[in-house]
């Protein structure tokens, strides 16, 4: 009986030992990488390059090492999505399930609700902090989103809190020398006031302890839910930086109406309260016509006579659009003939390497 107790836990040390290995050599890398980067060297600040939820073309999304992999590969900044736990605390978190990024089945297999999901406000922090990190599933849930990424059975990773992310951040604009900024999401207003819990008064009040308040600062707020950034601008007085991500009504984002938001008057409307709009990139290119010229909808140029920035979402080099052969082509429309402000993409060291190599910046 001992002497299989004991075996039982040789092994499982074991186990806990090699996974935590694996991940030292994951971090060793990074600190490597980024080292090698002179502490003068910065990303376009004319075109941005915005890392979407981390280098995660490389490494899961949302995790503490998807950001520092972001800043070594010089990320203007780091796109991160926020929701909140049953006890009041935002992680960063794409879905308002954990269900797709994290082992929550396995961990709590009795706590599913609707659908056999796992919403996080039903998960106090300490118990979200018991979960893994691992490569986005399909939506399925039988394997990864993404052939050909970080393998999806390696379990290595945390679920960060915003206020880790905030320290990791300032931690490497302190030993580098660089400044990456943040561009975070406010996930899923409507069901929050479900559970009595406001995500942006709690990251209003998250940026105000760490010193970000003016539109200068490096931070940028961005929501499908016009009414979160209406409240933000009017309510709260915010002088932050704030964009309209645009989607789709089939979507069900939110009770805004996209297809007004693509309109010039709605464009005028979104002058009201926000600095930018992050259309999908379908909404900017939506292929080629028999000629093979691209057909352009018009919405950046609208946009700009506003005056208002124009990010759009999500250039990935292993899911490309029909009407390009490359990444490198992808890039070259939106940055050159579109001529949006900025990209978000999973892989920011691409995005990089092509501004400095076209002399954009």
């Amino acid at each position: 009986m001992n002497l299989r107790l004991d075996l039982v836990l040789t092994g499982h040390f074991f186990i806990m030992f090699h996974k935590r290995f694996l991940l030292v050599l994951i971090l060793c890398g990074f600190v490597i990488l980024y080292l090698t980067i002179p502490s003068n060297t910065f990303a376009s600040q004319e075109k941005l390059v915005i890392a979407h939820r981390g280098a995660s073309g490389y490494v899961p999304e949302h995790t503490l090492e998807g950001a520092v992999l972001a800043f070594a590969m010089k990320a203007d900044f780091l796109e991160l999505d926020v929701v909140m736990t049953s006890d009041g605390h935002l992680i960063v978190m794409h879905d308002l399930t954990l269900n797709a990024t994290t082992n929550v089945d396995e961990i709590f297999p009795d706590r599913s609700g609707t659908n056999g999901k796992h919403l996080s406000m039903e998960f106090s922090l300490a118990e979200v902090k018991r979960l893994r990190v691992h490569e986005r599933s399909n939506k399925r849930g039988s394997g990864p989103a993404f052939i050909g990424r970080f393998p999806y059975e390696s379990s290595l990773f945390e679920v960060p809190t915003l206020e880790e992310i905030l320290k990791l951040v300032n931690g490497l604009k302190k030993s580098h020398g660089r400044i990456m900024g943040l561009y975070i999401e406010i996930k899923g207003a409507e069901i929050h006031r479900q559970y009595n819990l406001d995500p942006a008064a709690e990251l209003l009040a998250i940026l105000e302890r760490y010193d970000y308040l003016e539109a200068s600062d490096p931070i940028w707020i961005q929501s499908f839910d016009a009414e979160v950034l209406k409240t933000l601008r009017h309510k709260h007085k915010t002088r932050l930086k704030l964009v309209q991500l645009i989607g789709e009504n089939r979507w069900r984002l939110s009770a805004t109406d996209f297809d007004y938001l693509k309109t010039k008057t709605g464009l005028k409307e979104v002058v009201g309260y926000a600095d930018g709009i992050g259309p999908w990139m379908n909404h900017v290119v939506t292929g080629k016509n028999l000629a093979g010229d691209l057909k352009l909808t018009g919405i950046v140029s609208i946009a700009h006579q506003l005056n208002l920035k124009v990010h759009p979402y999500t250039m990935r080099e292993d899911r490309l659009p029909d009407y390009v052969e490359t990444f490198e082509d992808l890039l070259h429309i939106f940055f050159n003939v579109v001529q949006v402000d900025g990209i978000f993409t999973d892989f920011p060291d691409q995005a990089v390497k092509y501004l400095e190599k076209t002399s954009i910046n």
